[in-house]
């Protein structure tokens, strides 16, 4: 409180209720009603910067690549390195990745028969199932268990085949395509 006395006119101390000099009662600050906001405005800010920067971090992906074909998959899921192999014999090669998250599982494998090429929704059908499209791709469903999930599409030269661990993981792969 910076001023002066009314009675007296002496300066008056910043948290004294009395005039030093005359003893007269000093009249209460008057309060700035914006300073009553400062902190409900303070902690605002605060929350909505915490509640963007979950939503931001939550949605975040990560682009895989499995044999030259591309996938979108959460952030959350991590790739099980005793789930990477690769094959060859020859006529054949086939590549397989997996990632978990704390709920689910995914496996994606390509299959190619390098050079001669294949006619993968031909053999995409051999493989059997019920004829479905999903990701933008005719393929084929399975149900394994009541447990899994695979759905295997034929692209270019390639037969590709996506595991889900649970059917809802399906909603976190995304196809983007060959390289």
């Amino acid at each position: 409180m910076d001023g002066y006395c009314r009675k007296c006119g002496a300066k008056l101390k910043e948290k004294g209720d009395f005039c030093p000099n005359c003893g007269e009662k000093n009249p209460a600050p008057k309060k700035n009603p914006r300073n009553r906001y400062i902190i409900l405005i303070i902690i605002a800010v605060i929350v909505i910067a915490v509640l963007a920067s979950v939503f931001l971090v939550g949605n975040q992906t990560q682009i895989v690549t499995v044999d030259g074909v591309k996938f979108e998959i959460p952030s959350s899921y991590v790739n099980d390195p005793s789930r990477t192999d690769i094959s060859y014999d020859g006529n054949v090669k086939s590549s397989a990745m997996g990632w978990s998250n704390d709920e689910n599982y995914i496996e994606i494998g390509i299959t190619r028969t390098p050079g001669s090429g294949i006619n993968s929704k031909d053999v995409a059908a051999q493989v059997g199932g019920s004829p479905t499209k999903m990701f933008g791709y005719d393929g084929y469903y399975q149900k394994y268990d009541e447990e899994s999930y695979s759905f295997v599409f034929g692209m270019k030269d390639k037969v590709c085949m996506i595991y889900v661990s649970d059917y809802d993981a399906f909603s976190d792969v995304k196809v983007i395509g060959e390289d």
